[in-house]
């Protein structure tokens, strides 16, 4: 459930690896009011990773153990980075395989994550 009517983000995209990348927005009011994207217990103003050839208990998909978060108590192993303001494209390099994120910014301006 989104708290908000906005910063939705969302994309998502296989790695070259198999893995699943997904971008979420925040789902909060301007400048992450909620501060959802700092909160590790959420899925929100997230890039999650995971595993969608593996099940895991309940879920139809594994979290990789790589993952920064998969053995820390109290987060959601599913993320791969946090403090997203609102994601809305993501993209692999082809030649390096990096994770390029085009994010909306705030006010002036906008940002690009690598």
């Amino acid at each position: 459930t989104w708290p908000n009517g906005g910063h939705n983000g969302g994309c998502v995209r296989f790695a070259p690896d198999g893995t699943l990348y997904i971008s979420t927005g925040d789902g909060s009011g301007i400048a992450d009011s909620l501060e959802t994207g700092q909160n590790l217990g959420t899925v929100l103003g997230k890039i999650l990773r995971i595993d969608v050839d593996k099940a895991e208990g309940d879920k139809g998909y594994a979290i990789p153990k790589d993952n920064p978060f998969a053995s820390t108590p109290g987060a959601r192993g599913e993320i791969w980075a946090y403090g997203i303001h609102q994601s809305w494209k993501i993209s692999f390099d082809p030649a390096t395989g990096d994770l390029w994120a085009g994010e909306v910014g705030q006010d002036l301006w906008e940002s690009v994550y690598r």
